[in-house]
């Protein structure tokens, strides 16, 4: 565990972690390639985004948080904060300290609607890292998907509420006062950051959409059909864009 925390500590040195989300694109841009795999690129050394001196850096759960991940100790101490504009390097170097292990690493082509993008998969755990061409930014660096509550070796996942991917969804939709269809595909914000952009507006019956900014997005389907996944709570995902 000691080893562990060293290196923790040494990966939020090289996190960057404070870039601005930007506004999508409303045209697919052209294909980009892929960046390196995340073992073969250097790290930047930086000045992190700091906890209270002498805190122990053992991170023993992870709040999902709308633009960045909170790295929590047993005493409750916020001892690093992982934006999610962090390099895709530094981002999965750190997430494989926290968890105690490297991912799984799967390369997916670009399509017509989407960039290539770059799967890391651990237990319970999925960093998605697209590949959007220079000068081309719709959304924050990385997303990350939970599956499960506990994560790595024994560390607890949950939003602000909570809420742990398996628990129920729609009683948290009740709670939070969001409409649920019970279509098995429903998704709703747990949590929502401030605004990055205008809100869409319909001029035909004069509403607004979903608020233009990132959120801690709970889901109740399952992209992999795997059964023992009820519920998953994904960061960030901006409901007031269209997605793919």
């Amino acid at each position: 565990m000691e080893q562990r925390s060293i290196g923790l500590m040494t990966m939020l040195l090289a996190a960057a972690l404070a870039l601005t989300a930007c506004v999508p694109s409303p045209e697919p841009p052209p294909t980009a390639s892929p960046t390196p795999h995340a073992t073969t690129a250097p790290i930047e050394s930086v000045a992190p985004t700091s906890t209270a001196d002498g805190a122990d850096p053992v991170v023993a759960r992870i709040v999902v948080r709308p633009e960045q991940l909170e790295l929590v100790n047993a005493a409750g101490v916020v001892v690093g904060e992982l934006s999610y504009d962090a390099e895709a390097v530094a981002f999965v170097d750190t997430i494989s300290n926290v968890l105690g292990g490297p991912p799984d690493v799967e390369e997916r082509p670009g399509g017509h609607e989407w960039f290539p993008w770059t799967k890391y998969t651990w237990p319970g755990v999925v960093v998605i890292d697209d590949h959007e061409p220079d000068g081309i930014s719709s959304d924050m660096n990385v997303a990350i998907e939970f599956t499960h509550p506990i994560v790595g070796d024994g560390i607890p996942v949950a939003t602000v509420q909570g809420f742990r991917p398996g628990d129920d969804a729609q009683a948290l939709a009740a709670e939070l006062g969001e409409t649920w269809h019970g279509s098995g595909y429903d998704e709703f914000p747990a949590e929502t950051g401030p605004d990055v952009g205008e809100r869409w507006y319909s001029e035909w019956d004069g509403t607004y959409g979903p608020a233009n900014a990132n959120a801690v997005a709970v889901s109740h389907w399952n992209r992999e059909n795997d059964p023992t996944v009820t519920s998953v709570v994904r960061a960030p995902w901006n409901f007031g864009i269209g997605h793919v």
